[in-house]
């Protein structure tokens, strides 16, 4: 009795200090609280996994305030609490001593029966017993469905909290008011595709997504799969510190007002949450080890972004590029889903966009696009008309929401200058765009017309 008390108290207090690592989130799909034997521990346990499945968090205060737990106590099993390193292990033990105590159960209530039972019922009392034991014993650690009735409970309490003025705190926002707007917030288990043709500035409009993020004091991890960290240091602080690459990578040319701008972005970057990694031929899976790892030691992310899908590596080189990538996505989204972390994921466009009059980018444009436009919960094209013209007389970029699962779609404009992506009046961009647009159209409807006249005019005599 004694050993089973300090194995579940080791159990809780693993839970209370580890907080909702991956590990723990899978503890709670196989572990029950009736498979406690000490009642106070069931009890605490399921307020444990209620928090985890209501907040997404695993904290003593909240469960002392929301839950009624004494939080002398819960600090006092935390202080007492020397490692949670054994989480897993505890939670094995504490299942097996359940299966244990009910197959002696049931094996007392089987010996019972047999000793009154008739003749005709013997064999059919001992097929009974030995089917429900083997069902008991080949009940293995895995994840099991969570029944409807046990997740409404905890959803009254999400939609309560819902309508609370933190809510939106629980959602990604890009930091672009405009394409905020459209898109509503990405959610925690989100993959958000941004595509583009090379020189669009995916790179760009990802890192403009991070500096938002984090100038909001939020935390992102940042795998460039091209760049190295410095090329996105220069990025960031060209763009923060308004200086220009250029100068950045021939510092002979800055000057006084430059280095104060400088030194002013480098004061504030160096309090925020933003890490890099920067190492090439990463697949999924890694890209995924790595992003555990740093939950367990930082604690909380607010996003994770991927640059660029076409880099992740696949594990077998020997399959077609189609599977590779819908594997990579489906291993992707498993990681939103499970680490209840936003993915933000820049994509390539394939060359047929550019054989087209119209070159703005569809879905359907997207290599390897059927699993990517599958899995993705929101895609953002990325447009700029003076990438392919440069006689184009505006800076004006165009980002359209081409898929949005939990809301609208519409198009986004933010002027691009210098290399950066900067916010832009929506009206004043449409008009000038529409303006080209249009112009160009009148033009194209007039030089069609003329070439059609000339030929009916060639070789006629007046």
């Amino acid at each position: 009795m004694d050993k089973i008390y300090h194995l579940e108290y080791a159990l809780i207090g693993a839970l209370l200090k580890a907080g909702l690592t991956p590990k723990a989130r899978e503890i709670m799909t196989w572990l029950e609280p009736k498979m406690f034997l000490t009642f106070r521990f069931g009890q605490l346990y399921e307020n444990i996994r209620r928090q985890a499945r209501k907040d997404n968090v695993i904290d003593f205060v909240l469960l002392s305030e929301e839950f009624g737990e004494s939080f002398a106590d819960l600090a006092e099993i935390i202080h007492r609490t020397t490692t949670s390193a054994n989480l897993e292990g505890y939670a094995r033990r504490v299942r097996e001593s359940w299966i244990n105590r009910v197959a002696q159960d049931k094996l007392l209530t089987v010996a019972k029966e047999l000793s009154t039972a008739r003749d005709g019922e013997l064999e059919r009392i001992t097929a009974r017993a030995l089917t429900e034991l083997e069902q008991l014993l080949a009940d293995r650690v895995d994840i099991k469905p969570i029944l409807l009735g046990d997740l409404l409970d905890s959803y009254v309490e999400v939609l309560d909290n819902r309508t609370k003025s933190d809510f939106n705190q629980r959602l990604l926002f890009t930091g672009v008011e405009a394409l905020d707007r459209i898109l509503g917030g990405i959610n925690a288990t989100d993959v958000t595709v941004i595509a583009g043709r090379p020189g669009t500035g995916k790179t760009e409009f990802g890192l403009t997504i991070t500096k938002n993020i984090v100038q909001r004091s939020g935390s992102v991890l940042f795998f460039s799969l091209e760049m190295d960290n410095f090329q996105l240091v220069d990025r960031l602080l060209s763009a923060g510190a308004n200086v220009s690459v250029c100068k950045l990578r021939n510092p002979m040319q800055l000057d006084q007002s430059d280095y104060a701008r400088i030194a002013s972005y480098l004061g504030e970057a160096k309090k925020q949450a933003c890490y890099f990694v920067d190492r090439g031929g990463l697949n999924a899976q890694e890209i995924r080890s790595i992003t555990e790892n740093h939950l367990t030691q930082t604690g909380e992310l607010s996003a994770v972004v991927v640059d660029y899908l076409g880099l992740v590596r696949h594990p077998n080189q020997s399959l077609n590029k189609h599977y590779q990538i819908t594997e990579t996505m489906a291993d992707l989204k498993l990681l939103a889903k499970d680490l209840k972390v936003p993915v933000i994921l820049l994509c390539q466009l394939n060359r047929d966009v550019d054989g087209r009059g119209d070159k703005r980018p569809m879905n359907s444009d997207l290599r390897e696009s059927g699993s990517i436009e599958q899995d993705a919960s929101q895609i953002i094209m990325l447009y700029r008309e003076k990438s392919y013209r440069t006689d184009c007389e505006h800076n004006y970029a165009e980002l359209n929401v081409t898929k949005n699962r939990f809301g609208a779609l519409g198009k986004v404009y933010m002027e691009f200058i210098n290399g950066h992506f900067v916010a832009c009046d929506q009206a004043v961009a449409f008009e000038a765009i529409e303006s080209i647009k249009n112009d160009g159209a009148f033009k194209s409807r007039h030089s069609k017309q003329k070439a059609s006249l000339d030929k009916y005019y060639q070789g006629r005599v007046f």
